[in-house]
């Protein structure tokens, strides 16, 4: 089973897919999760492979489908998504870059996933934020305000 589902989560349309729960037979939501969490930590040190993953969080966090159901679990291994280490005490400015750059993403993302556990907003459909926002209080609307606020700077 496990490598029918190491198999199936090649393909990052596949992934979000098995977040969603709609390849339960052959692996959970919280499976595909714990798998995708495994790979990220057993390969710190490769600078692509932990942008992949770090770009899979994001995504799924973005995705209203699978934003709801593994937002909580991802919420509980927040402490997990570290940022690229290289082993190698090399001073190369492209390997600092990769540093940098997985470094304010895996942030990003901490406190994307931190607002997302906050309010509902972010994981509503264009159609249907509308009516959403028109039921919010003005007090409620100035939150979420200060939210996207946060997000954006």
């Amino acid at each position: 089973m496990l490598f029918v589902s190491c198999k199936l989560i090649k393909s990052f349309k596949v992934l979000l897919e098995c977040f969603n729960g709609e390849h339960k037979d052959q692996v959970s939501p919280l499976g595909a999760l714990k798998f995708t969490f495994e790979r990220h930590i057993s390969n710190l040190d490769n600078w692509a492979i932990n942008t992949k993953v770090l770009i899979v969080f994001h995504r799924a966090l973005q995705n209203i489908k699978v934003n709801r159901k593994i937002y909580k679990e991802l919420k509980s291994k927040e402490h997990l998504l570290h940022p690229y280490q290289n082993k190698k005490a090399e001073s190369d400015y492209n390997i600092k870059m990769y540093t940098e750059i997985s470094k304010v993403y895996s942030e990003y993302i901490k406190f994307y996933l931190n607002i997302a556990c906050k309010t509902d907003i972010l994981a509503k459909g264009m159609q249907k934020i509308s009516d959403d926002v028109r039921a919010l209080s003005t007090k409620d609307i100035l939150i979420h305000y200060e939210y996207f606020e946060a997000l954006v700077t």
